[in-house]
C-alpha cells in the first residue's frame, strides 16, 4: 500500500513528540497523581484548582490527531478497542500497543489530558460473550475483560496527562432485545463494580470512566445496594437528545419516549428541539451526580453536519454545560462526514465552531 507523504510526516510527528517511543513499554513502574483528578463533584488539578474538562472524542488510529490542537481541547477521549488490541488471550497486539504510545504520547505532550475508553464492543473473537453480565458468568466475563484493562492500565500508570479509564462503553448485553428495566441496569452496575475496583487497586491515583447501561440509562440505581464504590468515579453520560419532547426518557430514566429513533439526531437533518427540553435531559445525571457525590461528563455528544439547525443544537447544549460547569468531549474528531468535526484533512464548519468555543473558553 502506498503511504502519502502527509502520514509520513504525521507519524513522524507522533514519533518525535512521543514520551514513550523511546521505550519498548509505557509501563509506568509506580502510580502517580494524574494532572486531573476527583474532588466531589469537580475535576479538579495538582493544586486543587477546579479545572472543566473539554474536548473531543477520537481512534487511536486516527490520522488527525494534530487537529486536537486545532481545536485547543485540552482533553480527549481516545478510544481503545479490546478486539483490536487482544487478539487471543493474554496475547496482545504490539503494533496496535505501539500505535496507541505514539497517539498518548503526541497528546501529552501537547499539555492534552486523556482519557482512555476501554471499549468491550466489539469484544474479541475468543471471547464468549454469551450471558456476560449474569451473575452466574460475571466472574468469568470480568477475568477476560480485566485482562486487556490490567494491561492497559500498568502500561499508563505513571503518565500525568492518562488521567483515567473508561469502563467498557455503552454497556448492554451482546444479545439484548427488549426494554430496560432496573433490574438490568443493577446487575450490569454490579459487574462495572468489579472492574472498577480492580483499577482502582492497580492505580489508586486514576479516574474511573463509566456509563450505568447503554450511556443514559438508570443512573437512579441503588449504587450502595451493588456495592459500587464512588470514590474516584465519574459518570459518563451520553447525549445525542434532539430536544423534542420533554426530558426523552421515562419517569424511570430507563427507556427513551415516545421512542429512541424519534428522540435521536442520528435520524433527523432537522433539528427542533429546545434549550428547556434540552436542560430537563441533562438535568437527569447531574441531578444524580450531585447526589452522589461524583463529577459528570459528557462523554459523547454531536449533531449531523447535514443537519441544517446544528447550530442551534450546539448553542443550547454549550450555553448549558459552560453554565453549571459540565465538562465534556465532543463527537467525534474522525468518525465521517456524518458526525465528523474534520472534512478533507481541515476543520469543517462545526469544528470551526469548537474550535471558537474553545479558544474563547480558555
Amino acid at each position: 500500500m502506498k503511504i502519502g507523504r502527509g502520514a509520513l510526516i504525521l507519524a513522524g510527528a507522533l514519533l518525535a513528540a512521543s514520551p514513550l517511543a523511546s521505550s519498548g513499554s509505557a509501563r509506568g513502574s509506580t502510580a502517580v497523581r494524574p494532572a486531573v483528578t476527583t474532588h466531589g463533584v469537580n475535576f479538579v488539578d495538582r493544586a486543587g484548582r477546579t479545572i472543566v474538562l473539554r474536548g473531543v472524542d477520537m481512534s487511536y488510529h486516527s490520522a488527525l490527531v494534530a487537529r486536537v490542537m486545532d481545536l485547543h481541547a485540552n482533553f480527549v477521549r481516545l478510544r481503545v478497542l479490546w478486539a483490536g488490541v487482544e487478539p487471543g488471550r493474554m496475547r496482545f497486539d504490539t503494533a496496535e500497543l505501539e500505535r496507541l504510545d505514539q497517539v498518548v504520547g503526541y497528546l501529552t505532550a501537547h499539555r492534552v489530558n486523556v482519557e482512555l475508553d476501554l471499549r468491550g464492543k466489539r469484544a474479541p473473537d475468543w471471547v464468549d460473550t454469551r450471558a456476560f453480565f449474569r451473575r452466574r458468568r460475571a466472574p468469568q466475563s470480568r477475568a477476560v475483560y480485566l485482562g486487556f484493562v490490567r494491561t492497559i492500565v500498568r502500561r499508563y500508570e505513571g503518565q500525568r496527562r492518562v488521567i483515567g479509564f473508561g469502563i467498557f462503553n455503552e454497556p448492554e448485553p451482546y444479545r439484548w432485545n427488549g426494554v430496560g428495566t432496573p433490574r438490568l441496569d443493577r446487575r450490569i452496575l454490579r459487574w462495572q463494580a468489579g472492574i472498577r475496583d480492580a483499577i482502582l487497586a492497580e492505580d489508586p491515583y486514576t479516574t474511573v470512566f463509566f456509563n450505568v447501561r447503554g450511556g443514559n440509562y438508570g443512573v437512579g440505581t441503588c449504587f450502595r445496594c451493588v456495592g459500587f464504590k464512588t470514590a474516584h468515579t465519574v459518570l459518563d453520560w451520553h447525549d445525542f437528545f434532539n430536544g423534542c419532547c420533554g426530558s426523552g426518557l421515562d419517569a424511570t430514566d430507563d427507556n427513551w419516549l415516545p421512542s429512541w429513533p424519534a428522540t435521536h439526531n442520528q435520524r433527523s437533518t432537522k433539528y427542533d428541539g429546545t434549550r428547556g427540553n434540552q436542560w430537563l435531559n441533562l438535568a437527569i445525571p447531574w441531578r444524580a451526580t450531585h447526589r452522589l457525590g461524583i463529577p459528570m461528563i459528557v462523554g459523547e455528544w454531536g449533531v449531523r453536519n447535514d443537519d441544517v439547525r446544528n447550530m442551534a443544537y450546539n448553542e443550547q447544549l454549550e450555553t448549558i454545560m459552560s453554565r453549571h460547569g459540565i465538562s465534556w468531549a465532543r463527537w467525534d474528531l474522525d468518525c465521517g462526514p456524518k458526525f465528523g468535526l474534520v472534512t478533507h484533512g481541515h476543520l469543517n464548519e462545526q469544528g470551526e465552531w469548537l474550535a471558537s468555543e474553545l479558544l474563547g473558553s480558555r
